[in-house]
């Protein structure tokens, strides 16, 4: 009996430790900021910063044009910066809206590092906030790609945008969590990024576009997003797509193309 005494209290130190390392990880686990040199020169676009209240300078590259009808704000995924996002946002760049990338802390030519949630929504509703004070909330898109939808349903659900679009989202990251750490407690989780309680909040329309070959972020966690608010949501599946090729798919262009105009 020692030596199954042995082996539980083993797995258990074991399982401790896991915890302890998912704990103290998931800033590096969740996030991958690619950061750019300052001279770093994007060739189109102007770029501008926003400061925050703890003085942290965000990165936000636009495209304006005259006499535009509104503004979409892009909130990327968690890999890359800014200029992963220009080529993502290809088919928005020449639109009667004006597009705005924002990079989050530590990507791009963004100052700091992402330390908390409340921190990452307070970046993102700072950003929304300098829109909504020039184009007005009714005239604001917002779209999240993967990661960025976290934070463009949380926009949608404390804000009152024109509409918001979601391509390739996750129910939770906490859900995500579960696929592969299930025995994980959730309560680790310093990032949960509840898109689907943030859904059926949202305070305007919204289109989630989704792989229907997704091997990453199952497509049936869209449907729980569509079934969070059947009445506002319009669940468009991509077949034979994957996660990284939904926001390049021609779909996504025709669907922002629908809501520009």
């Amino acid at each position: 009996m020692k030596w199954l005494k042995w082996i539980v209290g083993l797995l258990g130190v074991g399982y401790v430790v896991l915890c302890a390392l998912l704990f103290f990880t998931q800033e590096v686990l969740i996030f991958h900021p690619r950061a750019l040199p300052a001279d770093y020169n994007f060739e189109e676009g102007v770029e501008t910063t926003l400061r925050t209240p703890d003085g942290v300078d965000l990165s936000i590259l636009e495209f304006v044009h005259p006499a535009a009808e509104g503004a979409i704000l892009y909130l990327h995924g968690n890999r890359g910066s800014n200029r992963r996002s220009l080529y993502q946002t290809r088919a928005l760049t020449d639109t009667n809206y004006d597009l705005y990338l924002f990079d989050y802390r530590g990507y791009g030519k963004s100052g700091g590092a992402i330390e908390s949630e409340a921190q990452l929504m307070a970046d993102a509703q700072l950003v929304y906030d300098s829109l909504a004070a020039e184009y007005g909330e009714d005239r604001i898109i917002l779209v999240g790609y993967s990661l960025g939808t976290g934070m463009a349903s949380y926009l949608s659900a404390h804000n009152t945008p024109q509409h918001c679009v979601l391509v390739a989202p996750y129910a939770s990251v906490t859900a995500m969590k579960n696929l592969w750490f299930w025995a994980v407690p959730d309560a680790i989780l310093k990032y949960p990024l509840e898109n689907v309680a943030n859904v059926a909040a949202a305070n305007c329309p919204v289109t989630v576009l989704h792989g229907q070959a997704d091997d990453f972020i199952p497509y049936s966690m869209a449907e729980e997003l569509r079934d969070a608010a059947p009445d506002r949501v319009r669940l468009i599946g991509l077949p034979e797509t994957g996660h990284r090729g939904a926001i390049l798919h021609r779909q996504f262009g025709q669907t922002m193309a629908g809501l520009l105009h």
